[in-house]
């Protein structure tokens, strides 16, 4: 047992989240019954956070979401005269190739130039299929539309390594570092800025623009110590996808442009930095498999609690997982959502450990942000308030009754709120073959509560799942993207 124990890694942090929430859920029901008006306070607290949390994401996602209109209207500002360069490392597995060569295509039409001022590695894992071919392919196609333009291949088996994006973009970094050295001194080190994108990612063609400006304006000791991150839609086909798929989609946006990146949590997915900050970071950890949110705290641990998450209002379109079927559909959904609260829970654990380096306040603002993302919001929230509605039915005949009306609207008021944004969303960025139709919007509004739901109940067995199992179960299982090519885009 005690080999076990050790081998896993099983005593962590994240241990502590478990007596918390089941406090929680035991209290929401149980509290009442014994003590009705301490119950009647419990509950009507926990429906109070839910609708504060809820308000205060459709505020911070609205003003966000100006912002970006804002900025999308700009024009570019002569691009091509800054000194800034930029590194673009795209992670592949199983990826069908035309998928990626979207993905490509959204680079290379950058309002800069380019062939004067883009490296981009396409990094495939050495267990990929067709591996060959596609590498082929994509050198004949894109080796000369950039300044420099290369397909890798990672090692399988690398001695502490978790196959992953991690591995995978630490491997590809220190390759591109030995080529970059081999370069003419406009690409100096401090002039580049790293990216990191999915195989299934369209960037704003100003994205690339956009950071290196800002970049510009902020050189200086701040200007390492910066990590942009862009809106996440997942507008890529995500009309034809199932409800639960496409409310998922819908909410992760909301999460990121209301919570993630307002709050500064953590970056995800697509992201940028200077190529510095990730040399001073020692790369990627090859131990974790959620690089995104890993990225951003290990970078506060190297800089000592001083990274800024810089918002890009330009949206980045991302595909959501696919299948061929609703079978399929299902399976997928339930592993990226317990890979990605596997991923949260286990960098809640990192974040306590470098709780020295963070310090006190950085260390508690990170935990507690993320304890109410994903230990409350995305793991027991609906449950719990799911739990105290034989309260809320209780008081509705007392002169309490207008709050418990009031607080159980406001969830209503956020799902609309959410699909709001998308059908905004799709209308002013001219994505005229992502709109849904006002019916099938209405049916996906009903069923959202299940979904959010189900989310809950998946994200919280993963964190047994964690508990039981350790560190084994912290492995990158990337989605399927076959689907996506499949669709008529």
């Amino acid at each position: 047992m005690l080999d076990y124990i050790k081998n896993r890694q099983i005593f962590r942090w994240y241990l502590l989240l478990l007596p918390t929430l089941w406090s929680i859920l035991f209290l929401a029901d149980y509290l009442w019954r014994i003590n009705p008006e301490k119950g009647y306070h419990f509950s009507i607290t926990l429906w109070g956070l839910q609708a504060c949390l809820m308000l205060l994401m459709m505020i911070t996602s609205g003003c966000f979401f100006y912002q970006m209109l804002i900025e999308h209207k700009k024009v570019n500002a002569v691009p091509d005269k800054t000194k800034t360069k930029h590194l673009v490392i795209i992670p592949c597995f199983k990826e069908p190739i035309e998928v990626i060569q979207q993905s490509i295509e959204s680079i290379l039409k950058q309002t800069i130039n380019a062939q004067n001022n883009i490296i981009l590695i396409i990094s495939f894992e050495a267990k990929s299929p067709n591996l060959n071919a596609s590498k082929r392919a994509l050198m004949n196609t894109y080796e000369k539309q950039f300044y420099l333009f290369n397909v890798l291949v990672h090692p399988i088996d690398i001695k502490n390594e978790i196959p992953g994006k991690c591995s995978n973009e630490r491997f590809a970094v220190k390759q591109v570092l030995t080529m970059i050295h081999q370069l003419p001194n406009e690409f100096n080190l401090r002039n580049i800025l790293l990216t990191v994108m999915d195989s299934d990612t369209l960037l704003h063609r100003r994205y690339l623009e956009y950071i290196a400006q800002d970049y510009e304006k902020s050189i200086g000791s701040d200007s390492v110590n910066i990590i942009w991150q862009a809106a996440l839609f997942y507008n890529w086909n995500l009309n034809q996808s199932p409800f639960f798929t496409r409310i998922t989609a819908l909410f992760r946006t909301i999460w990121m442009i209301g919570f993630n990146i307002p709050f500064q949590v953590h970056s995800m997915s697509v992201y940028s930095s200077s190529l510095t900050l990730c040399i001073d970071n020692n790369f990627f950890d090859p131990t974790y498999q959620m690089e995104d949110m890993h990225y951003f705290v290990s970078s506060m641990n190297t800089r000592k609690g001083k990274i800024k998450l810089r918002p890009v209002y330009l949206p980045v379109i991302c595909g959501p997982t696919s299948g061929d079927n609703w079978q399929e559909e299902i399976s997928e959904w339930h592993r990226q959502t317990k890979r990605w609260s596997i991923g949260a829970f286990e960098v809640f654990h990192y974040i306590c450990i470098k709780a020295f380096n963070l310090g006190i306040i950085m260390t508690s603002r990170l935990t507690i942000t993320m304890t109410l993302l994903y230990g409350l919001f995305q793991s027991i929230i609906f449950f719990a308030t799911l739990i105290a509605v034989p309260i809320w039915h209780h008081y509705q005949l007392t002169n309490d009754a207008k709050l418990w009306y009031i607080l159980g609207l406001i969830p209503w008021l956020f799902i609309i709120w959410v699909f709001c944004i998308d059908g905004l969303f799709t209308h002013f960025f001219h994505l005229k073959n992502e709109k849904v139709s006002l019916l099938r919007n209405i049916i996906h509004i009903a069923l959202t509560p299940i979904v959010l739901l189900s989310y809950n109940l998946v994200s919280f067995i993963s964190l047994h799942h964690l508990a039981i199992k350790g560190k084994s179960v912290c492995s990158h299982d990337p989605s399927e993207k076959s689907h996506l090519n499949r669709l008529k885009k």
